[in-house]
């Protein structure tokens, strides 16, 4: 059975600490409660191994679609869904996946459901996936809110996995070219420039401002280190802060290409995860809610919360997203079409699959413009570097002896 360290106020008031066991965090509460204690923390204490590791048990991102397609097809089956999970634990290779299925399998034999098992690891189970899980469970459609689920899962995957593989070979290109041109500046060139020292001969301009710059990079490229480092810190620093993070990312939606980008990115991911929501039948308040915690920009959020606060207070959502210029126009009528044939939830789907078209067509576009933009800066550095050596060796004929 699980355990839990727990932090409450006795009935005098003084903060003490004690280790209990329980199924679940509820069951904690409820029983410090009836003590006449005040819980003020609680938190779920790791297994030994996992603390001296000091690393957290996860899924990957294919660990967590195999999971919920082989979940989804035993329950389809009508295999029980303590069989099913044994099943799918013998079935693992993975030892994380197969421990945690197993310590879900234990509490779901302890009187838990599915969904108060799975909300004890956040670190694996968003609260997206727990709440439809809940609403699968209430409804009597479990099965068909995994395939959901997985559907997804999976269309996450290849959006993601589609950005990661087109940015590969421009971040190489790029790796070269930087390493390239750091490799002639602090090594060939300096030794290129002394020979010219020796020989007392003087240096075109171009060559003699190569050189400098290459020396002067040689002996004080500590500072730019410690620059960069600084840089570093700051901005991350700053971007911990509300205000700094919401001024980065006014910043980042500004920007000609990038600010689509994102907006197109964002909004369809969260048009995804609210129509899968609404789909499994959970309420368009609660889908909102949840669905706003898939948004990293914190400007997009604000605009969020709008919406939802609009909405609970009876407003139209397409109608409040009209007023706002954030939003895409496609996504402001698709919405409004779904909440005027009930048909929310499919439009938002929709959306977001006009969303992602758009997201990797203008990827390759931009790809296809960085890859050219990269050859031609890179060859005209590192070709600005060797017309600089090649007219100092072109004027060595001019040395007296």
């Amino acid at each position: 059975m699980p355990k839990y360290a727990c932090e409450y106020l006795d009935p005098k008031g003084i903060r003490r600490q004690s280790l209990e066991e329980a199924r679940n965090e509820k069951e904690v509460i409820r029983a410090l409660t009836q003590k006449g204690l005040q819980p003020i923390k609680i938190k779920r204490v790791q297994k030994i191994e996992a603390l001296f590791s000091g690393k957290k048990r996860r899924f990957s991102f294919e660990d967590l679609i195999y999971f919920t397609k082989e979940l989804a097809d035993l329950l389809s089956a009508g295999i029980p869904i303590e069989r099913a999970l044994k099943i799918v634990s013998d079935a693992s290779e993975d030892p994380t996946v197969k421990e945690v299925t197993i310590e879900i399998r234990n509490a779901i034999q302890t009187g838990q459901n599915l969904s108060e098992a799975l909300a004890e690891y956040p670190d694996i189970f968003s609260p997206l996936y727990v709440n439809m899980v809940r609403v699968g469970e209430m409804g009597g459609v479990l099965p068909e809110v995994l395939r959901r689920l997985e559907d997804f899962l999976v269309r996450s995957r290849e959006v993601r996995k589609f950005i990661i593989t087109s940015s590969i070979y421009p971040s190489i290109l790029l790796l070269v070219g930087i390493i390239s041109v750091f490799i002639l500046v602090t090594f060939v060139v300096p030794k290129f420039g002394q020979i010219f020292y020796d020989l007392n001969q003087p240096m075109p301009f171009m060559t003699l401002v190569i050189v400098k710059v290459s020396t002067f990079l040689q002996r004080f490229w500590w500072i730019f280190f410690l620059l960069f480092v600084a840089a570093y810190l700051f901005l991350r620093i700053k971007l911990r802060t509300p205000e700094g993070r919401r001024l980065f990312d006014t910043y980042i939606l500004k920007m000609p290409l990038a600010g689509t980008m994102v907006r197109f990115i964002e909004f369809g991911r969260m048009a995804r995860t609210l129509g899968t929501l609404i789909e499994s039948g959970i309420p368009i308040l609660k889908g909102i809610n949840l669905s706003k915690e898939v948004v990293a920009n914190s400007v997009l959020r604000s605009a969020l919360d709008k919406i939802y606060k609009g909405v609970r207070q009876g407003k139209s959502m397409s109608l409040l997203m009209r007023r706002d210029p954030l939003f895409p126009s496609l996504m402001v009528h698709m919405v409004a079409v779904g909440e005027e044939t009930g048909a929310l939830g499919e439009m938002l789907l929709k959306v977001a699959d006009d969303f992602d078209e758009k997201v990797q067509s203008r990827t390759k576009m931009l790809l296809s413009l960085i890859e050219p933009i990269t050859i031609v800066f890179m060859g005209v550095v590192i070709g600005g570097i060797i017309l600089s050596m090649l007219l100092a060796i072109f004027g060595i004929n001019d040395v007296q002896f």
